[in-house]
């Protein structure tokens, strides 16, 4: 008989193991009850490392108190490693282990620890890249609070204590203020002064009447006529002019009297010094005319309209506002400060504190994640007890429950078949087509049509939860890469807060001057540089380790594999069970024979209860493509090409091949009905077992009752 792949493979590995490894050919192919105390020893070794794996595994994590966790990991070592050196049961169920891992509790295990992957890796990386960004936002109000206080520092309090300091010299400043009058005084006599105004005026009418110089209008008149008026532009600058022509005009006039009085003196002394009859010669010292210089000199030699600067009435009326807005009200002035005495406050919290209280509250909230990964862990730690539990269900069941998972073609079996093939007697193999969907031969590479649709559920099943599994990821890095971007733009790698470096010196000794250098003094800092940078408010985004994109992307490749490797590890339960019961072994072998048999003989009802069930599926399916493409067989042909809208075979369920109006395209023939109206049909293998005729059409298969219709079920299998 040829050999299969499998009975290759397993010769070619028994024969490494032989040469290279004696020692564990000797304790795992020989039989059970042969060398049993290096058995005994190797269990308790392979216990010990089995108990030391899980408390490393699942364990190490929860923070037990001091060496609790140690002490406990050392229970479980020993308590496993001498159970399975003493229990051939405990034995049988640790070699259970690895298939039930490879199977479907194992496989929910592995999902629970990419979960807990996913919490430890991208969940846990958002809380802390959220820590940060609470530390952020406090670090940036303290900031901003300093810089107000340091500004704050800066511009007021200088101009605060300067200002407090003329506390103590308000009067000395009021009585500067005061001195102004005394500045202005003169300024104010020279304008507005009309002091000898009337005797000048006189004066000059004197001399002009003597040389019969005629005026027009009184000249002290006009004077106050101009003083009153309030018409003109500049009445200080048109009155001072005035002034200032008449002065010039009185100097003139004081010359022309000086020069007569020197004449007159003159004649005086001239007559008593000359006789009488010579008096003639002193009258030339009699003529006035001599004197008068007015007619002599140049007629505007008095006008001062170009030579006073256009400007100083302009200038002479600001001096008297800025007079009066300085001394009027000086008693009213009063410099008073106010003492705030600081309290203490109660519910009110500074930038420091209130960066503190976040970052204390959020230090809350992460001891409540810290706390859900130790719950994950402690839970994990307990859902992988659901492998052990398996597997001693199933040693149960197999001890038990004859017909438990007893569909396997072994060896065994084989040659008990080909003994009866010797004999004569009836046979069983090769197995029919129904029979090859539900047993399995433990040297078969291929899978049954129930383990191919369960293979493609559970891949689905698996890329769904990868699918949400990236979206934490996705998240995370979103978060990271936001972070990182704000990071490189809001670094300033030297940001310059110059203090005022002003040294200000006022030169001078009036009282403006003291005034000013009592003000400006408290301004005058000593060069300081501060050296401010928002280095330590720049967010540090952590990103997520990459170990952790092999762990969960890594567990979620691992657990595809496990199903793709899954029916092959479902059989090597058995193979354990059956090395260490082989009597309980050769029963369930001689069993499932011999209720093979049975079936064999009652095969053609088996058939028609098939056809029951099939027939009624059918009508009861509704709506569906398959039904759609009968209906429409010329709009919806096309749906032929999908396997859900082609027919399957009555009696096995496998699906039609690709081709039309059932001619023969392919290696395997298929058969329909004769009648036109029975949309059923059947594999060449099939339509051969029922006799070539529908099931669906005979007329007895409507005597069989619901009870009778219902074919045998499936041994369970998990």
């Amino acid at each position: 008989m040829k050999k299969s792949l499998f009975e290759k493979l397993g010769i070619y590995l028994l024969y490494i193991i032989r040469i290279y490894c004696p020692l564990l050919h000797l304790i795992i192919f020989s039989e059970y009850h042969e060398k049993r105390i290096l058995k005994v020893l190797l269990g308790f070794i392979v216990g010990f490392c089995v108990g030391q794996l899980y408390f490393n595994l699942f364990l190490k994590d929860i923070p037990f108190l001091n060496d609790v966790g140690f002490i406990l990991g050392i229970i479980v070592s020993v308590i496993l490693g001498v159970s399975i050196a003493v229990s051939v049961q405990v034995r049988c169920i640790s070699f259970l282990l690895l298939p039930m891992y490879c199977g479907k509790a194992g496989r929910g295990i592995l999902k629970a620890i990419v979960l807990t992957y996913v919490v430890a890796g991208p969940i846990t990386n958002m809380g802390l890249n959220a820590k940060e960004v609470v530390r952020v936002f406090a670090c940036t109000t303290e900031l901003s609070y300093n810089l107000s206080k340091h500004i704050y520092a800066q511009s007021y309090l200088p101009l605060n204590k300067a200002l407090l300091d003329f506390t103590n010299e308000i009067v000395q400043i009021k009585e500067n203020i005061r001195s102004i009058r005394d500045v202005i005084s003169p300024i104010d006599y020279e304008i507005k002064g009309f002091v000898g105004l009337q005797q000048m005026k006189n004066e000059n009418y004197f001399t002009d009447t003597l040389f019969d110089i005629v005026h027009d209008t009184d000249e002290v008149t006009k004077i106050f006529q101009l003083n009153q008026s309030t018409e003109e532009m500049n009445p200080y600058m048109m009155l001072y002019i005035e002034k200032m022509e008449l002065r010039c005009e009185n100097q003139l006039s004081h010359t022309v009297t000086m020069c007569m009085d020197i004449f007159a003196s003159a004649y005086e002394t001239c007559s008593r010094n000359v006789p009488s009859h010579a008096v003639i010669l002193c009258w030339p010292l009699m003529l006035p005319h001599i004197c008068d210089v007015k007619r002599s000199i140049r007629s505007d030699i008095c006008n001062f309209k170009n030579q006073i600067d256009s400007g100083l009435g302009e200038g002479y009326t600001y001096l008297k506002l800025a007079k009066r807005e300085l001394t009027t009200n000086l008693d009213t002035i009063k410099l008073q400060h106010k003492i705030h005495y600081e309290r203490k406050l109660y519910d009110i919290q500074d930038a420091k504190e209130t960066g503190e209280r976040v970052l204390h509250a959020f230090a809350e909230k992460y001891t409540i994640l810290k706390f859900v990964n130790i719950s994950v862990y402690i839970f994990l730690a307990l859902l992988f007890l659901r492998i052990p539990i398996a597997s001693a269900n199933y040693h149960d069941l197999y001890l038990t429950c004859i017909d438990y998972d007893n569909v396997y073609i072994t060896d065994y079996f084989k040659r008990i078949d080909e003994k009866r093939c010797i004999k004569n007697k009836v046979n069983i193999l090769p197995l029919k087509k129904m029979e090859r969907n539900r047993y399995i031969d433990v040297h078969s590479t291929s899978y049954i049509p129930s383990e191919r649709n369960k293979l493609l559920t559970q891949i689905l099943k698996v890329m769904l939860e990868a699918v949400t599994a990236t979206t934490f990821v996705m998240l995370d890095r979103l978060f990271y890469e936001a972070l990182e971007v704000v990071r490189q733009h809001a670094l300033e790698e030297s940001a310059t807060l110059n203090v005022q470096d002003i040294a200000i010196q006022v030169e001078g000794k009036g009282p403006l001057s003291s005034m000013l250098r009592k003000l400006l003094r408290e301004f005058n800092i000593n060069k300081c540089n501060k050296m401010v940078s928002n280095d330590a408010c720049v967010p540090r985004p952590r990103a997520m380790p990459s170990i952790y994109y092999f762990k969960i992307y890594g567990g979620y490749l691992w657990i595809l594999l496990l199903l793709y490797i899954n029916p092959f590890t479902l059989r090597l339960r058995r193979l354990i069970c059956s090395y260490f019961y082989y009597k309980r072994e050769k029963e369930r072998v001689l069993h499932l024979y011999n209720d093979i048999l049975k079936k064999r003989l009652r095969m053609q009802k088996t058939l028609r209860k098939k056809a029951v069930q099939a027939v009624r599926a059918h009508y009861l399916s509704g709506e569906n493509l398959l039904s759609m493409r009968m209906r429409y067989p010329q709009l919806l042909g096309w749906l032929g090409k999908l396997s859900v809208a082609r027919m399957k075979c009555l009696i096995c369920e496998e699906t039609e091949p690709k081709y039309a109006s059932h001619k023969q395209t392919s290696i395997e023939v298929w058969h329909s009905c004769i009648s036109t109206r029975c949309p059923f049909v059947y594999c060449n293998e099939c339509w051969m077992e029922v006799g070539s005729q529908c099931l669906a059409c005979d007329p007895a298969l409507a005597e069989l009752s619901d009870v009778d219709s219902l074919s045998d079920n499936n041994p369970p299998r998990y």
